[in-house]
């Protein structure tokens, strides 16, 4: 019995150890195909990592109307140097003294979801350093014959040096996001108004606006 033991005992160990190895050759290989400006390789990378992110629960300092925007965020166009995500926010309510009243603007939950998606894309996508990210983020609007459509309110690109050098626990979304190349516009009541965002690396001459 203690050899049939020792046998399954060191039977396990290398199985353990094979899978850890498998694992780090595969990481490896990741890296060095990143590194050659292998676009696609990065695109999965990103995708697998989003793909995560819409079937995990929200963090727990992180609200639920966050993280819905996270998790409704698609990959626009990726390479080795820069990655361009997409998502939208719209404003928030509350029931207040019998009233629904707007806590939160779209621009406000702009802000939160452009902050938390360039930290994410920088920091935690597995096997992959991105140089830079821009996130770009959408929200609905009525057109002439009342039909609701989205258009861009906010663009952020950060570049990972500029995000090194920040607290992120530390500063409000809006504080860290005018460290970024980060461009929206007002309406004279306050509110946010459409952007045209510029061209989408690798999408040709493709814009949206």
């Amino acid at each position: 019995m203690i050899v049939v033991g020792t046998v399954i005992g060191l039977a396990f160990f290398l199985f353990v150890g094979w899978i850890i190895s498998t694992e780090m050759f595969q990481t490896r290989a990741w890296r060095r195909r990143v590194a050659s400006g292998d676009n696609d390789i990065v695109e999965a990378l990103i995708l697998e990592a989003m793909g995560s992110w819409k079937v995990a629960r929200p963090p727990r300092d992180v609200p639920a109307s966050l993280w819905a925007g996270v998790q409704r965020a698609e990959l626009a166009a990726a390479t080795a140097d820069l990655a361009v995500v997409q998502s939208s926010a719209e404003g928030e309510f509350r029931s207040i003294e019998g009233r629904r009243e707007q806590v939160s603007s779209a621009l406000d939950e702009a802000f939160a979801l452009a902050a938390r998606l360039v930290e994410m894309m920088l920091y935690d996508v597995p096997n992959l350093s991105l140089g830079s990210v821009r996130v770009d983020v959408y929200s609905t609007f009525t057109a002439d014959g009342g039909a609701a459509l989205q258009k861009p309110i906010l663009t952020t690109t950060a570049h990972r040096p500029d995000a090194d050098g920040i607290d992120w626990d530390d500063f409000a979304p809006a504080e860290i996001l005018v460290r970024f190349e980060t461009a929206w516009e007002t309406t004279d009541a306050g509110l946010a108004a459409p952007i045209t965002l510029p061209p989408i690396p690798g999408a040709g001459d493709r814009q949206a606006s």
